[in-house]
């Protein structure tokens, strides 16, 4: 093992089942090749709002709509090579707006692997104005290298999900784009193993690191808004951003 590598493992070993703050196209290049059994992500992007903008999550401004491309502005798209980088197999997950999923539908195309289209079907969507369909609809992609070993069981193997949008979470924990435990945990009980390391490169209010916390997966989050950075902490120790043990979101969605 050369300096480097040794450098390397040593920051995995450091910092597994910690959620770190700072960038995370600066920290992931601290991560060795091949250590990492599953990403599992929501990645940065622009959504519309009110019909006639959009609004940019980290810096909470809204920004004057120039061009659909724009929308898939959010994120730099160089960091899928080192999501690659540091899979052993490519077993990943990646929650995206819709108009990011060709950009990383052509990246992934260029490797023989397996994709699925997941979906969660909201119930209670947020009402819309103008001439736009309900935003009811959030998308995640799955790609599985040849090689990963799926987990079997009913529940566990769904690709679409209807399920509300958990309000109780969005009021506790102050994200705007927070996934549902139990999907996410549904996710990674399929494609991943038992003490499995679990990267989250854009990791929010922590929902992949809790849910890696909750069935015994390891886990490393990647986090750059201070704020978020406390609230996903608070919540790895289950303490809302009220300084509550918040008791009564997880147990719903377990």
């Amino acid at each position: 093992m050369s300096f480097s590598e040794h450098i390397a493992m040593g920051f995995l070993d450091e910092n597994t089942n910690k959620i770190l703050l700072g960038n995370a196209y600066e920290l992931i290049k601290k991560i060795p090749d091949k250590s990492i059994d599953c990403i599992y992500t929501d990645i940065p992007y622009l959504y519309l709002q009110n019909g006639g903008g959009y609004s940019d999550l980290a810096k909470r401004t809204i920004v004057k709509r120039e061009s659909l491309k724009d929308i898939s502005d959010g994120i730099d798209f160089s960091i899928l090579y080192d999501f690659v980088r540091v899979m052993k197999k490519i077993n990943c997950f990646i929650w995206c707006s819709k108009l990011q999923i060709l950009d990383i539908m052509n990246y992934f195309a260029k490797t023989d692997i397996n994709y699925e289209i997941l979906v969660w079907c909201k119930t209670n969507p947020m009402p819309t104005t103008n001439n736009t369909w309900l935003p009811d609809i959030e998308y995640c992609l799955y790609f599985r290298e040849k090689g990963v070993k799926l987990n079997d069981g009913y529940d566990i193997k769904h690709k679409y999900y209807v399920q509300e949008i958990n309000k109780l979470d969005k009021d506790l924990y102050g994200h705007p784009t927070i996934k549902p435990l139990k999907i996410v945990k549904s996710h990674l009980l399929h494609t991943t193993q038992k003490n499995d390391i679990i990267l989250d490169p854009f990791s929010g209010s922590g929902t992949s690191c809790v849910a890696g916390k909750e069935i015994g997966r390891r886990f490393l989050g990647f986090v750059l808004d201070k704020n978020y950075y406390k609230v996903s902490i608070d919540r790895l120790n289950g303490i809302d951003k009220n300084g509550q043990m918040s008791i009564f979101t997880d147990f719903e969605n377990v």
